[in-house]
């Protein structure tokens, strides 16, 4: 009896050791690596046909981007209900942040609101640093579409950068609208491949650009955050102590979430059986953890994606100059970005002055561009795993927390909502605007061409009959005669 006792544990405790491995070696089977097999080549659609139908054009961009199929996206009651309730806490949550910053920027105590003399000088110069600051938005849009034309010129032998500068306004407008800027490359898919690009290469190349974007904002982030624990950059303590220990760790948790996509994609172009496992083991643990409800099925669709997301990479990697410029070109985009933050702050007197033995001075043009840059990085590092629209709420109170330091009372609410307009809303209202009249200058040319063949038929058509005619008239005569 105490043997069987002794026995029976130990082999409830063996079958426990083996679920786990023969889980993980059906990860290797056919089935499996069958199911993970992303698609290489976009198939080829009647666009004409199916532009005026959202609804097909929305399975199109979801079964090509992400494999999702109609019958795998039923919305229930439950889900429209998380949908409104998210919606409501979503405003109240914007609204809040405003209400709060407004209340502390223009009726807290002890603020040192600028004198008349003082406003009407910054409003002076105000108008040419905001030509700046809407000059680097025009230069986000501009790098944005020269990686996607460098691409597109590797691989198709052609630029296209008229396409790739509207595909990168329309990927901005949708990472934008999106919770986690997750909506931006299935339609920079579907307008490379609507506007003659097509195949394997309008797949391809969106999401090379994501990857390379992730690369060099995870290189910025790391150089960021190991200069700021020894304050490289000279960073003023009436600025630096402000800075909580709880944002430099929220800014760490998130380059680490930004640097999962761009390690897996490389660990699965080495080594693919390595990275299958290392995915496997994440769902296994979410599982555990009751983060995880399907984790087969999101094993498989998430070593689908990267897979998916390492092929295209590899393409863009057989060119080492085309790879190089690319990545260049993502470092020139991020500077774009952080350059509307500084351009928007000097339009509202922003100044950071440090104090070397006794002596207080400007820091520099220069200097002073790298430290907002330096913190505008750690900012989006933070918030990026906030799930709300462009990271809407938590982008505007970080940013008004941080840099109300170097403004004077009542300059930094505004600061911080010019900001928010020129890095989010002004890519909405842009991308809207530019996507509806695309959409009729698209559907009047279609319509154009729809008559053209028509018209084209008819004439053919006449000439067939007045052919016909004519030899019917000759053949007449010739039996008269």
């Amino acid at each position: 009896m105490s043997n069987e006792k002794n026995t029976l544990p130990a082999n409830e405790k063996g079958k426990k050791s083996k679920k786990f491995k023969t889980s993980l070696a059906e990860t290797f089977d056919s089935e499996f690596m069958e199911k993970v097999k992303p698609e290489e080549k976009i198939p080829d659609a009647d666009f004409i046909a199916q532009k005026s139908d959202k609804e097909t054009r929305r399975k199109i961009v979801k079964s090509i981007a992400f494999g999702i199929k109609p019958e795998e996206k039923q919305i229930g009651r439950r889900q429209k209900l998380y949908k409104v309730l998210f919606t409501v806490l979503f405003v109240v949550f914007v609204v809040g942040v405003l209400a709060f910053t407004a209340y502390r920027d223009f009726f807290a105590s002890g603020r040192d609101f600028p004198s008349w003399g003082e406003l009407k000088l910054i409003l002076k110069e105000s108008w040419r640093y905001l030509l700046y600051a809407l000059f680097a938005l025009f230069l986000t849009f501009f790098f944005k579409a020269l990686k996607l034309s460098i691409m597109c010129k590797s691989l198709t032998k052609k630029f296209h950068f008229k396409t790739c500068f509207e595909t990168a306004i329309i990927g901005c407008y949708y990472n934008n609208v999106t919770p986690l800027a997750v909506g931006g490359q299935p339609f920079e898919i579907y307008h490379l491949s609507k506007h003659g690009v097509h195949g394997g290469v309008a797949s391809s190349i969106p999401i090379a650009s994501f990857m390379l974007n992730q690369f060099a904002f995870v290189i910025l982030g790391i150089f960021f955050i190991s200069a700021w624990r020894t304050n490289d950059l000279d960073i003023p303590l009436n600025l630096y102590n402000v800075l909580p220990t709880t944002f430099y760790t929220l800014a760490i948790i998130g380059l680490i979430c930004c640097f999962m996509m761009p390690f897996l994609v490389v660990l699965f172009s080495l080594m693919p059986k390595i990275g299958a496992k290392l995915v496997h083991f994440i769902m296994w643990v979410g599982s555990k953890l009751r983060i995880v409800k399907n984790p087969k099925e999101t094993t498989i669709k998430t070593v689908k994606n990267v897979i998916h997301n390492a092929t295209c990479l590899k393409k863009i990697c057989k060119n080492p100059l085309v790879f190089i410029l690319s990545f260049l070109v993502s470092f020139l985009e991020h500077a774009a970005s952080v350059s509307m933050a500084f351009f928007v702050l000097k339009a509202f007197g922003y100044d950071i002055t440090q104090t070397i033995n006794g002596v207080t001075t400007d820091v520099g043009l220069v200097k002073e561009w790298l430290q907002v840059a330096q913190i505008c990085i750690l900012i989006f590092a933070s918030i990026t795993f906030i799930p709300t629209p462009g990271n809407s709420g938590a982008a505007d109170l970080s940013f008004f927390l941080l840099f109300e330091v170097g403004l004077y009372a009542g300059l930094a609410f505004p600061a911080m909502v010019i900001w928010r307009g020129f890095s989010f809303y002004s890519y909405i209202i842009i991308g809207f605007i530019f996507a509806t009249l695309k959409k009729k200058a698209d559907h009047k040319r279609e319509q154009m061409e729809l008559q053209a063949v028509s018209s084209d038929g008819f004439i053919s058509g006449q000439g067939e009959q007045k052919t016909n005619l004519e030899s019917s008239t000759k053949n007449n005569n010739g039996q008269n005669e």
